[in-house]
């Protein structure tokens, strides 16, 4: 019951790396992947402290407000705090190898969420948090570092807009809970994977760039 919610979202990064991602840097990815994991069990404390000062309030819009500031919020932006103590953002890298990075210290941090995910659902799991939690962990990971980039390639009104736009959807997920709860769950499920299908939307483009190739003499 609880294996998707375990291993989903890391089954979905390893298809992402055998997909998408070039060998030659494969130890560089795995090096990102477990300083990711290390980042993990800080940023789920930090989380549910930051969720706990949010009433959880059933049947309620306010529930999506406490899933935003449980989850979301802080599975957004404190796995992106947490690189810059392990890697500088100027540090000069080969095309593409600065985004793959980042989304595999991204998947690092957020995949093994599911397992203390599952410890506080453990007796009482719903289809929201068995099946639609994990598709929303692999979203993030995917769409999360491509925002962070750009904030960090943008300034002034255009960077306030990806900022805004980003918290926008991280809210927009965290209503799947109170669309539920409303018995929608259609909308919930086609509103994961449209995140999802963005998230992939946005990220195959820098996640695919290549070194040039050299030219033949």
């Amino acid at each position: 019951m609880y294996l998707f919610l375990l291993f989903g979202p890391t089954l979905g990064f390893l298809l992402l790396t055998l997909t998408v991602y070039p060998s030659y840097e494969l130890g560089e990815t795995r090096r990102a992947f477990l300083r990711g994991a290390v980042a993990a069990i800080p940023v789920w404390l930090l989380a549910h402290l930051l969720g706990s000062f949010v009433p959880l309030l059933y049947g309620s819009v306010l529930i999506a407000v406490h899933e935003w500031a449980d989850r979301f919020l802080p599975f957004a932006v404190l796995p992106g705090l947490a690189y810059l103590v392990f890697y500088r953002l100027d540090e000069p890298l080969r095309p593409g190898s600065k985004p793959r990075r980042i989304t595999s210290f991204y998947a690092g941090a957020i995949c093994p969420l599911g397992v203390g995910e599952m410890v506080r659902v453990w007796g009482h799991p719903d289809a929201y948090e068995l099946f639609v939690l994990p598709i929303l962990f692999v979203a993030l990971f995917l769409a999360v570092p491509r925002i962070f980039t750009a904030i960090e390639d943008n300034y002034g009104a255009r960077r306030v807009f990806i900022i805004l736009g980003g918290l926008a959807a991280s809210f927009a997920a965290a209503c799947s809970p109170w669309i539920f709860l409303l018995r929608f769950w259609p909308l919930a499920w086609i509103l994961a994977l449209g995140m999802l299908m963005a998230g992939w939307g946005i990220a195959r483009g820098d996640l695919g760039r290549r070194p040039p190739l050299p030219f033949a003499e």
